[in-house]
This record gives C-alpha cells, sequence and structure tokens, in this order.
C-alpha cells in the first residue's frame, strides 16, 4: 500500500501528461504555457512523428538530469522559466528509453522515471472492473452508463422522483436498449440547483436502489456526493459510486468506498469554486488528487474510473476544449468516462436546442471522446447512442466478423 501512495503522489507531483505530437492543439498548448517564444512553439508543434508529454513540478537537480536523458536518448525537451516544467517530443520508445534510464538512479530522479513510465503505459488495456458481484470488461467495445433520475428537477426534463415504478421501468428499458450499467441519482447537479439533504436523497433513491436489486443483469451506480448516501446504497447492492467531487467533497466518502472492497469508484473532476491554471494540467492534477486520496484509504487505481466532469464549473468553451483534449488523460492510467448527454452546451452549439434535440449533439460528443481513449459514456439515449457507437467500435477498435467476411455489394455502375 506505501508503494502504491508513493506512487500516487509522485504522479500528482509531476503531473505528467500525455499530449500526442500529431494533436497540435495539445502541444501547441502545452508549449506555450511554458513562456517559450512563438517561432519555437510553432517548430515543436510542426513535428509530425512520435509522441510528447508535458511535466511539472521539476526541481533544478532534476531538470538537468531529464535533459541529459534526453539527450543521450533521442527526444527533444523544451522548458519554462525556472526548469520546474518541460516539453519531451519523440517516438515513443525514446520516451520509454529516457523513463527507464531514469529508474533506479536515485531519489532525485527515480520517482520521476517511475511517474514517466506510468504515464507512457497509462493508455495499455484494461483489466476487468469489479461492480460488487457484476464486473465491467473494457477493449472490445464502448460501455455505456444510462442515467436514472430520481430527483424532481433533472435539467433534461427527466426527473422521477416519488415514482418509483417509473424509475424502474426506465432502467430495465436502458438495460434493454444496451446500458452496460445504471446509474440512480437522488440529487440534481444542474448549474443552480438547490441541494438537499441527506435524508430526502435517501427517501429518492433508496427505494428505486431496493426494487432494482437482483433485477437487472448489469451493474447499479450511486450518483451520490455523500457518504451517507453512499453506504446505505452500497448495502442495498449497488456497485459502483459515482462521486462528483472525486472523494475531495465529504470526506467519509473514501472510508465508505475502502470499505466495500468490491465496489468501484468513479472520481469527477469538479471545477466549481476552483480555478487553477491552464484547464487540462488542472482537470489532470485534479483527478490525480482524487487518486491520491483514495489510494492514501487503500483503494486501488484499479478500481477508479476517472471523469473529467464535462459541464461541472467549466464554461462551455472549455467544456468543448475538454474534449479537444481528453486523449491528455490518457497518461492516468485509469478507465475514462465522459458525461456530456443533453447538456447546455450543445444547446448553444446548436442555437438554443432544448434538451429532447440534443440527441445528435451528444452522438458527436461520445465518437469524439472515444476516438480520444474514453472507455465509458454516460447518457440518457441509450439505444440511439449504442447504435451509433456500433459504427464508432467498428473503425477505432475492430472491424466485426460479419463485416469483415462480408462480400462487396455488387456492381455499382
Amino acid at each position: 500500500m506505501t508503494t502504491g501512495i508513493a506512487a500516487a503522489e509522485a504522479a500528482l507531483r509531476y503531473n505528467i501528461r500525455p499530449l500526442m505530437a500529431r494533436a497540435s492543439l495539445s502541444l501547441l498548448s502545452a508549449v506555450e504555457e511554458l513562456g517559450v517564444e512563438g517561432g519555437r512553439a510553432g517548430d515543436l508543434a510542426d513535428v509530425s512523428w512520435g509522441e510528447a508529454v508535458a511535466i511539472e513540478g521539476l526541481a533544478p537537480g532534476q531538470t538537468a538530469g531529464l535533459e541529459r536523458a534526453t539527450r543521450s536518448g533521442g527526444v527533444r525537451m523544451v522548458t519554462g522559466p525556472g526548469g520546474r516544467r518541460a516539453v519531451l517530443i519523440g517516438p515513443l520508445a525514446s520516451l520509454a528509453g529516457v523513463a527507464t534510464s531514469l529508474v533506479g538512479t536515485g531519489p532525485p530522479l527515480d520517482d520521476l522515471g517511475g511517474a514517466l513510465t506510468a504515464a507512457l503505459a497509462g493508455r495499455r488495456p484494461r483489466p476487468p472492473l469489479a461492480c460488487g458481484d457484476r464486473s465491467l470488461g473494457f477493449g472490445n467495445r464502448t460501455l455505456i452508463m444510462g442515467v436514472v433520475n430520481a430527483t424532481p428537477d433533472s435539467f433534461s426534463g427527466d426527473g422521477l422522483a416519488g415514482d418509483v415504478a417509473a424509475a424502474v421501468a426506465l432502467a430495465e428499458r436502458l438495460v434493454a436498449e444496451g446500458a452496460d450499467l445504471v446509474d440512480v441519482g437522488g440529487e440534481s447537479t444542474r448549474p443552480g440547483s438547490a441541494p438537499v439533504d441527506v435524508a430526502t436523497e435517501l427517501h429518492r433513491v433508496m427505494p428505486v436502489l431496493e426494487a432494482l436489486a437482483g433485477r437487472l443483469s448489469v451493474p447499479i451506480s450511486v450518483d451520490t456526493r455523500k457518504a451517507e448516501v453512499a453506504r446505505a446504497a452500497i448495502a442495498a447492492g449497488a456497485g459502483m459510486v459515482n462521486d462528483i467531487w472525486g472523494l475531495r467533497g465529504d470526506p467519509g466518502m473514501a472510508p465508505v468506498v475502502a470499505a466495500a472492497p468490491g465496489v468501484a469508484l468513479v472520481a469527477m473532476h469538479n471545477r466549481r469554486g476552483h480555478h487553477e491554471g491552464e484547464l487540462l494540467a488542472e482537470v489532470s492534477r485534479g483527478l490525480r488528487e482524487s487518486l491520491l486520496i483514495a489510494a492514501r484509504h487503500g483503494i486501488g487505481a484499479d478500481r477508479v474510473v476517472v471523469d473529467p466532469g464535462f459541464g461541472f464549473g467549466k464554461t462551455p468553451s472549455q467544456n468543448l476544449e475538454l474534449v479537444q483534449r481528453l486523449g491528455e488523460l490518457g497518461g492516468i492510467g485509469c478507465a475514462l468516462l465522459l458525461g456530456g448527454s443533453r447538456k447546455s452546451t450543445i444547446s448553444l452549439v446548436l442555437g438554443g436546442a432544448p434538451p429532447e434535440l440534443r440527441l445528435e449533439g451528444t452522438l458527436a460528443l461520445c465518437v469524439i471522446a472515444v476516438a480520444a481513449g474514453a472507455e465509458i459514456v454516460r447518457v440518457h439515449d441509450v439505444a440511439q447512442v449504442r447504435r451509433g457507437l456500433q459504427v464508432a467500435d467498428a473503425v477505432l477498435r475492430e472491424i466485426p466478423e460479419a463485416v469483415r467476411s462480408a462480400p462487396a455489394p455488387g456492381r455499382t455502375g
């Protein structure tokens, strides 16, 4: 466990983000953040080969040691004023070689090498995720989390507070339509929503969770930021806790999740009240803080899904930038979830479309997110998104055998 905590501390300290040299927005933004002259930044962003990573938290001795390692390893390096941040760019194998050369060299560089190694390996295939008495497998296709709002004030107009039968029927329909797990929430988190107390939230979600227990073939998630609600939901059979504050809100949440070893956690980044520097660096840092809290309570990273928090304390422009640069979170090493379904940013792009006319926008966000590495999407319209993602997965993951073996349809003229 100490090793896990030390690794999480190093991951947070250096906050390494894979920038992908071909994704010019990510690379140029990170280089400009270093304060490098525009010409030199443009030269680096024009590189069309290899990979790139951004690193923070370097001490002077580490910067010099890292520079020596990059020179011998065939990797280009640019640093910001004071040398505390750097961007490395080169072939993936060369970056991995730099990381390996640092490991075992002693305290100034050893943990940096370990953090760089972990970040470069962060996009490797995920093992199955235990969710109570169910599990989720990754890799073959994108997983879909269906939304059940046991609230009276959902932003999308689908709140079902007090109607347990309707909530159960919706959950069953979502599973029939292809949902891989169902997320039940009893407190609206839309902008401007009023918080509810524990008793009210329990009154809304527990009858639904109890009615669904043993009824669905997929895991049930509880969408809550309150430890007391999470504890009751786990006792009722929830296999996942979806915490919009990523263990950084209620101090009792981490112990509750830790006490249920088979339960998974979604740790979301929430920017409400916190605005600290460049967007993706901040989101990555916040998610790594959640993972460090988890590690300190004995919750392994293999139990955690991370969510960058689309719509939570971010402007509409930042929400779109988040999806543009979602691949930068691939170095965290956890499964990645995006929840942009029907949100107001889609409405703004579409000129004021109401929630019921945001399906196509939702699907577009989902496909772009999956292309950037997301393994789970949280949506209201499961059937339609499932059909769209079947095509996206056929392109991005693996061509289905039925398609691969199909003959040409015939002459076309």
